[in-house]
């Protein structure tokens, strides 16, 4: 599938000439080669050590990403904003000189270093505009190809993760579901004087989204990884790549509100996402318990429960019981109560953002 030629063994398939034309023009202009791939209207993250972030979008693949195509829903609360560099994209990285390529890596690993020994986040915009997947990975048809059909995925089902289930499904099966979600996508957008009661409808609905899982090998070169992810002489982390995992989803998904051991790179490809991270506080295990609220042993040696809920109301232990977007403050008052500002940033294709 590589730059030149392309092979299509199902005659189903639409848009082939569209697939060969952005294969042939991407080879001529040399662009080489996470991961995120659709819009998420509300995906919540929270850090142990570092921060607990949420992220909100409400957009999904369009002909023209320089801005959002529905209004991105903002959040109740007050935010900060995040610290933003803008590192330009390197153009032809696969053609430029060795020297030039460890030259912009630096750039990019300087930018960030600070952020990293302090441990709060960074915005790094338009980093990879240039790589294969913003020209590919809107199109679904080059997924059936590059991917095939038949591949085993696992999709979670629901309003949530914390409120749904993981459906084992055909990889192609899920791709019919995006085409009928764009569709209807497109016709809401005709519509917008009802925008926003269908969005409201829309985010009622249960959805289906393929989170959380390895990213396809098949395009894995489709995204240049900055290389401080896999090399320590960066010195930003160990340069130890433990996971790249692919987010692909229709407008409105949602990941609620929880925490990753790891650091994480979040790389925007199609659609807009809206992030909230909560930074880490002093009020850990020292909150007052109201009545018999969601009592525990949590990861802080006490039985008292944080702001935030995480590992009560049978979730995970990094998972929050809050819907930070709109709390219930008589089951959880200490998250009004104590939660520290979040951070908050609007993410677009080509931005990466380092949590």
């Amino acid at each position: 599938l590589r730059y030149n030629t392309i092979q299509i063994h199902d005659k189903k398939i639409d848009g082939t000439m569209m697939v060969q034309q952005q294969l042939s023009k991407l080879s001529r202009n040399g662009c080489n080669k996470i991961i995120s791939m659709g819009s998420e209207r509300s995906q919540k993250l929270f850090h142990r050590s570092s921060f607990f972030s949420s992220v909100v979008s409400a957009n999904n693949n369009s002909s023209n990403d320089s801005r959002p195509k529905f209004p991105i829903p903002s959040y109740n609360g007050q935010s900060q904003p995040i610290p933003t560099s803008i590192i330009p994209s390197m153009m032809s990285p696969h053609k430029q000189p060795a020297h030039l390529i460890k030259q912009h890596q630096l750039e990019v690993a300087n930018a960030l270093h600070p952020s990293y020994t302090s441990q709060t986040p960074f915005l790094l915009q338009n980093l990879h505009t240039n790589c294969d997947a913003m020209y590919f990975w809107r199109s679904l048809d080059y997924w059936r190809v590059a991917v095939g059909e038949d591949v085993a995925v696992e999709v979670e089902v629901g309003t949530s993760y914390n409120s749904g289930s993981r459906v084992p499904m055909r990889f192609g099966d899920y791709l019919d579901y995006l085409a009928l979600c764009v569709e209807q996508e497109g016709k809401e957008y005709e519509q917008q004087e009802n925008v926003q009661k269908q969005q409201q409808e829309q985010t009622e609905q249960e959805v289906a989204y393929l989170a959380q899982n390895e990213l396809f090998p098949q395009v894995l070169n489709d995204v240049p990884i900055p290389h401080f992810c896999e090399n320590g002489e960066y010195n930003v982390g160990e340069g130890k790549l433990y996971h790249t995992m692919l987010w692909m989803g229709p407008r409105n998904t949602v990941s609620p509100l929880h925490f990753d051991p790891l650091d994480n790179l979040l790389m925007q490809v199609v659609g807009w996402k809206r992030v909230l991270l909560f930074p880490p506080d002093n009020h850990s295990g020292d909150a007052e318990e109201d009545n018999n609220q969601g009592e525990r042993n949590n990861e802080y040696g006490s039985n008292k429960p944080t702001w935030h809920y995480a590992g009560t109301k049978g979730n995970q232990y990094n998972t929050s019981a809050v819907d930070i977007e709109n709390p219930d403050h008589v089951k959880f008052p200490n998250f009004r109560n104590l939660a520290p500002t979040p951070y908050e940033c609007i993410l677009g294709p080509g931005d990466a953002l380092y949590i």
